[in-house]
């Protein structure tokens, strides 16, 4: 094996190198071969939560032997938001003095995905170690792909904010990006959070998935109203839950709206305003209203005669 190639095959991998390992948002089985090769082959294990970690890596020592694949004993380091920075530092300067490979984990899905890890990779590539991604559990991806709502243009957005009008302005940035939006919530704040949402995306569609992977697996689907009522109804869940919202299905865009961007349009052309002048004096305007730019080149050209 090449130095630094992922370990594909049971030959372990040589260092200084990183792995940057997805594990189980739930079901166990959603660990890859590639991701039990790597951590078995690790010499240490930055974790967000060493104790999570441990289960997951005694598991595997119970499990694996019959598959062919002996578990080392890594050190098992904690690396999370309070002392990535430092850690990091250490942890670059050990693998590159041992030549060893480090597996970077978090307690579920992807490391750096709103959570930590992002400093430690930085400092690694800084440093000119390669950082290999060995992909798999996403609850991001895991809602995207089962809500039933558009993903052509998807942003991700982590937690959002607790504060009503950092929200509201955070619920605006949405808009003016007229896509999809997925971000995750405490179950606990869950209802609070939506309900505050619907104000300024009345009618939008949304997923809510919780437990997902797991026994008990739930994903909701309807009107961000209808959301906000099934999570108030449900205050007893636990844990973290996922939100997809389809922003573009929100009626944001009144008829008053709607009339008064024509109008202002027809204004402009009047007084001579070319094509840019309009998108650049009215393309901000109209995002926050809910229309998007293509609809509003849209309406100029019809305006111009030239649709």
């Amino acid at each position: 094996m090449k130095k630094n190639s992922p370990p594909d095959t049971a030959s372990p991998a040589r260092g200084p190198v990183v792995f940057v390992v997805a594990t189980p948002i739930g079901n166990l089985s959603d660990l890859s071969e590639r991701a039990i090769r790597t951590l078995a082959s690790a010499d240490v294990i930055a974790a967000e939560d060493t104790r999570q970690t441990r289960k997951l890596l005694t598991h595997l020592q119970q499990t694996q032997g019959t598959r062919g694949i002996a578990m080392g004993s890594p050190d098992l380091v904690a690396c999370h938001d309070h002392n990535e920075e430092q850690q990091a530092t250490r942890l670059i300067g050990r693998i590159v003095e041992r030549g060893e490979v480090l597996a970077l984990v978090s307690d579920a899905g992807t490391p750096c995905i709103s959570d930590p890890g992002f400093r430690l990779v930085a400092a690694a590539r800084d440093a000119g170690i390669t950082v290999h991604p060995v992909p798999g559990p996403s609850a991001l991806l895991a809602l995207a792909s089962a809500a039933g709502l558009p993903t052509d243009r998807l942003l991700f957005t982590g937690f959002p904010p607790t504060k009503p009008k950092a929200l509201h302005e955070e619920v605006q940035g949405w808009i003016a990006a007229s896509a999809s939006v997925v971000f995750f919530e405490s179950t606990r704040r869950l209802g609070k959070t939506l309900a505050a949402v619907a104000k300024d995306l009345p009618g939008a569609r949304v997923a809510v998935g919780r437990e997902l992977t797991k026994l008990h697996e739930e994903i909701f689907r309807g009107t961000i109203e209808d959301a906000a009522a099934w999570a108030a109804a449900h205050e007893n869940m636990r844990g973290e839950a996922s939100v997809m919202i389809d922003v573009r299905s929100a009626t944001v865009e009144s008829a008053g709206q709607s009339i008064d961007t024509a109008r202002e349009v027809t204004r402009m052309l009047r007084k001579g305003a070319s094509l840019k002048d309009i998108l650049q004096e009215l393309g901000p305007r109209s995002a926050a209203a809910g229309m998007g730019r293509k609809d509003l080149y849209r309406l100029v050209l019809e305006k111009m005669g030239k649709a």
